[in-house]
């Protein structure tokens, strides 16, 4: 992710929410709410890129800006929001045209062309970005040689938010303090594919799961209701100590027990959980002290893709 397309978005989202203080004049200063994630990144350092220029027409389709140089694509979400598109978009097209950049399109839904416009959009993959074809909203707004292309949808109380920058000059940005979110749990666990649930805990020599609250579920419960797209595995691991069956056994009733507790006190759908166990033969240090051991012991959460 480069700087130019992280300080554009930090600062549409900084905008959108309204939480606004001012070091001078020009300069907004402020981290993004809590519940904007990263999610996808994607850059080429030259691409030609079509981007809408107007609604979708039965006749002549969709009219199209062609512009080609240094492109960075990212996807954010917003989680339990209250904010409309249009509350979104509104403070955001008004710092585009105080940037002198023409909003060369502002639409949504049935005003673009709803699907009939939304097939003819270039859009990162689910589960990273969705498109509700109900409630959708697109920008294009250009300056000289450059661009800015944003797409949002709303499903239920997540907007996921598309933004592809072309050419964009640091000088027409808006410096706001940078909050990085590439640590989160979400961002972990679609970039890697997998994450370890590392404050579980369990009854002694057992696969009964603590009474919790256990961050890591709360997080992952979070994320498979905010991307309903997505399933997961559960891979339990254990250390070396005993028979390889045993350990199976026990790491996939560890396993489990963590799936039983995301469908039972989280209320995620059974459908999008399994559980299971491989004992010691992904381990991830030697288990030569109660240290290593402790880390092998452990259960993963794998992200599957439609």
């Amino acid at each position: 992710m480069t700087n130019t397309t992280q300080k554009i978005v930090k600062t549409f989202f900084t905008t959108a929410a309204c939480f606004m203080c001012f070091m001078n004049t020009n300069v907004a200063a402020i981290d993004l709410p809590s519940s904007a994630k990263l999610v996808a990144s994607d850059q080429s350092d030259t691409k030609n890129i079509s981007l809408a220029l107007s609604s979708w027409d039965r006749e002549r389709g969709i009219s199209r800006l062609n512009i080609t140089g240094k492109t960075v694509t990212n996807v954010y979400q917003i989680d339990g929001t209250s904010l409309t598109l249009d509350q979104m978009f509104k403070p955001i097209i008004d710092d585009l045209e105080n940037r002198k950049f023409s909003v060369e399109l502002y639409c949504n839904t049935q005003v673009c062309g709803g699907f009939n416009f939304r097939k003819n959009l270039e859009i990162f993959k689910p589960p990273f970005m969705l498109i509700n074809v109900a409630n959708y909203s697109v920008v294009t707004a250009k300056k000289d040689n450059t661009a800015v292309s944003l797409i949002a949808s709303k499903l239920g109380t997540t907007i996921y938010l598309q933004v592809v920058s072309i050419g964009i000059n640091e000088n027409d940005l808006i410096q706001p303090d940078i909050k990085s979110e590439t640590n989160s749990f979400s961002f972990t666990l679609i970039n890697e594919g997998a994450i370890v649930l590392d404050d579980l805990i369990y009854r002694s020599g057992s696969s009964t799961l603590g009474d919790g609250p256990f961050n890591s579920l709360l997080e992952l419960a979070r994320f498979l209701k905010s991307t309903p797209t997505a399933s997961i595995i559960l891979v339990g691991h254990s250390d070396s100590t005993g028979e390889l069956s045993q350990n199976i056994e026990l790491s996939k009733n560890r396993a489990q027990a963590v799936a039983d507790r995301l469908i039972n006190s989280h209320s995620i759908d059974q459908s999008r959980i399994s559980a299971e166990g491989i004992g010691f033969l992904s381990p991830k240090t030697n288990n030569s002290t109660e240290i290593s051991r402790k880390k092998n012991r452990r259960v993963e959460a794998v992200l599957i893709l439609p």
